[in-house]
């Protein structure tokens, strides 16, 4: 996660009841213990804050020591952004820097986007034992995958005959993992992606990600540092933590000697299978490295050369047009020209790549780019490009008849992945760059229902109570059945002509006259529909409001949102130029819609065959997103990515800045 250093904003430093405020939270998360100095046992988590502000010195004194371990007193904290992943994903979170008695100033705690559960430093785990899980895996796998910041497969844990595993390591539990040389000091940090508690004790053959990577020691946030860089060397030993060998060893004062059953013991599967020799220590490590065969089959794949990632690009093109000529017919056999470079990536392909991995993707080609790319197909000839206005470059035409389509043999597509059960029976979705299954906006349903609060001036003669919100229909309803009320009003010239009277002349046209009031004064008569529209429009008599309802059938939850002062917001788009010819489509405000610009992001990425990256918005409140894509890309996001999550296009303002001023 930091592979890459992060860029940190000036430290402030936090004051004192927040630091409280926050250590009190670590404590109610990790479920830590406060110590007590009597027989009693200690407190609960849950009891920590509530301890604080008692009269009794001890629990007081404990409970301040234990958050000073946790966050010291000189703690600051500052921002900070980093890209993660094989997008490049961008990362905002916070980062808490203190140092512990004796030692210098280090990142101890770091938070990541809006989830409020702070992550410990190795720093921290080296002060606080215990107040994760510790979980264990070979010496190779933390130097040789972990510490380049790989995440730890199944078949990678290893845990003591016996034992069990620890029950706090559950799905989405943070835990730290130690290797087995010095296996009571964490060395990398994680979140379970299964439930590691509930795992057996064979897991031989079994697939997929134990345990995903957050920190270790030998990032950038393990070298970080106020000046200069470089990180602590870890310790070689740490009390308070489980060890593995200390598993071990009683697990061998348990152990039967009798020799036919450590023989009938020494086939089951599963941990490190232990031994009655001496030689403890590394029997199991060799044990492990044979157990975990499968655990190579899976982090050992070689990420392969950017010439086999441009050949299966160019095999994957020559596949989509040996497909289109053998499930269609000419001249274009179902291709619409001009083909753009997002449907040339998303379309043609990404679903004809020989091998569906991160690492076959146009960033790890020697295109880096579809344009590019583009230009060295057009170089075969094996079809002509232009490049538009703007700095797009699409497809013309495609020579169907070029020797290497002709001759082109399909190969076997890899199947696509079907949903991976998790630990606890719930299926999780493929990372396949679509958020369709992630993302809880796809398929919602979105209304914008436009309220009012009406002024005093037209309570109780028009509507009740200057508290309660109308819709315009009602407010219509009300000027109609006031005219209704009083027939004197409609006599004389038919019934669209309304005769005015003090009520009508000085509470709704006098509030705020306009030309056309003072003449309607004048006249002493207005049209029934202008009288309805102008109690509308006025916001001196009717403040208009919004309310945005996702139509999820639930009308009691609908009830319960309170509408929003002013006219109902709009997605901006804006198209415009960077860096010189370079054109990206910024889009703001989805939050207000239900949309998480993380979640759209990916799926843009892939649609759009280019960078899509979410930051701060410039100027905005903390929390609101700008989401940027390379290119015009304004009927993709419309047309397709918004209306798929219910957006209709009138409330999407779409502003092209690439066009110059006409003079």
């Amino acid at each position: 996660m930091f592979k890459k250093r992060p860029e940190i904003k000036n430290l402030s430093p936090l004051r004192s009841s927040d630091r409280r405020k926050l250590a009190d939270q670590i404590i109610k998360d990790y479920d830590i213990p406060v110590p007590s100095s009597s027989s009693d046992p200690a407190p609960a988590a849950e009891d920590a804050a509530a301890a604080a502000p008692s009269s009794s010195s001890q629990p007081a004194a404990t409970l301040s020591s234990l958050r000073n371990s946790l966050l010291p007193d000189s703690t600051s904290s500052a921002r900070f952004t980093t890209t993660s992943g094989p997008n490049h994903s961008l990362l905002i979170g916070t980062i808490y820097v203190g140092a512990h008695p004796g030692q210098d100033e280090r990142i101890l705690w770091f938070q990541v986007g809006k989830a409020p559960k702070m992550i410990p430093t190795v720093y921290t785990l080296w002060q606080n034992p215990n107040i994760v899980p510790l979980l264990h895996t070979p010496d190779f796998v933390v130097e040789q995958k972990l510490s380049h910041g790989s995440d730890l497969m199944i078949p990678g844990l290893v845990k003591s005959r016996g034992a069990t595993w620890d029950a706090r390591a559950k799905k989405g539990a943070v835990v730290a993992v130690a290797g087995l040389r010095r296996d009571t000091v964490p060395m990398w940090v994680g979140t379970c992606d299964v439930d590691v508690s509930r795992l057996g004790n064979d897991l031989r053959g079994q697939k997929g990600v134990a345990i995903k990577g957050l920190h270790w020691a030998g990032d950038e946030v393990w070298s970080w540092r106020p000046l200069g860089s470089g990180g602590r060397e870890a310790p070689d030993a740490l009390e308070g933590w489980q060890g593995l060998m200390e598993d071990m060893t009683s697990a061998v004062k348990d152990m039967k000697l009798d020799d036919d059953e450590e023989e009938e013991e020494g086939d089951e599967g599963g941990g490190v299978a232990l031994s009655s020799n001496s030689n403890s220590e590394k029997e199991p490590q060799q044990s492990s490295r044979g157990r975990n065969s499968d655990l190579a089959e899976e982090v050992d794949v070689p990420e392969p050369t950017t010439k086999e990632v441009d050949d299966a690009f160019v095999q994957a093109f020559l596949f989509a047009l040996h497909k289109a000529k053998a499930d269609n017919s000419g001249p274009h056999y179902g291709f619409d020209f001009p083909i753009q470079a997002s449907y040339l990536i998303s379309s043609m392909i990404q679903p004809h790549l020989r091998h569906q991995s991160p690492h076959y993707n146009i960033k790890k080609t020697s295109w880096k780019n579809a344009k590019k790319f583009i230009k060295h197909l057009d170089k075969l000839r094996l079809l002509k490009s232009k490049d538009r206005s703007g700095g797009e470059t699409v497809i013309l035409d495609i020579d169907f008849d070029d020797a290497q389509v002709v001759n082109f043999r399909p190969y076997t597509l890899p199947k696509p992945k079907s949903a991976a059960t998790t630990g606890d029976g719930k299926s999780s979705a493929p990372e396949s760059g679509s958020s369709s299954s992630a993302d809880p906006s796809v398929g919602q349903k979105i209304s914008i229902q436009i309220l009012y609060r009406v002024s005093s001036k037209l309570v109780p003669t028009l509507l009740p109570s200057k508290t309660d919100f109308y819709t315009g229909a009602q407010i219509a309803a009300a000027v109609k059945t006031y005219i209704e009320q009083h027939p004197g009003l409609t006599g004389g010239q038919g019934a669209s002509s309304i005769k005015l009277d003090p009520f009508l002349a000085n509470n709704i046209l006098g509030s705020n006259p306009t030309p056309d009031d003072q003449r309607a004064i004048n006249a002493g008569r207005i049209m029934r529909g202008a009288l309805q529209r102008r109690v509308v429009d006025d916001a001196n008599l009717c403040q208009p409001f919004h309310l945005i309802v996702r139509g999820d059938g639930n009308e009691d939850q609908q009830q319960q949102k309170k509408p929003k002062s002013g006219p109902p917001p709009q997605i901006h788009l804006t198209i415009e130029k960077r860096t010189g010819t370079k054109v990206v489509t910024k889009i703001t405000n989805l939050e207000p819609f239900f949309i998480d610009p993380a979640l759209v992001a990916p799926e843009l990425q892939k649609k759009c065959a280019g960078s899509a990256s979410v930051g701060q918005l410039t100027g905005g409140r903390p929390g609101l997103l700008e989401l940027v894509v390379q290119g015009d890309q304004r009927k993709v996001i419309v047309g397709d990515v918004l209306a798929r999550r219910g957006v209709d296009s009138r409330w999407v303002d779409v502003v092209d800045k690439t066009k110059g001023k006409k003079k």
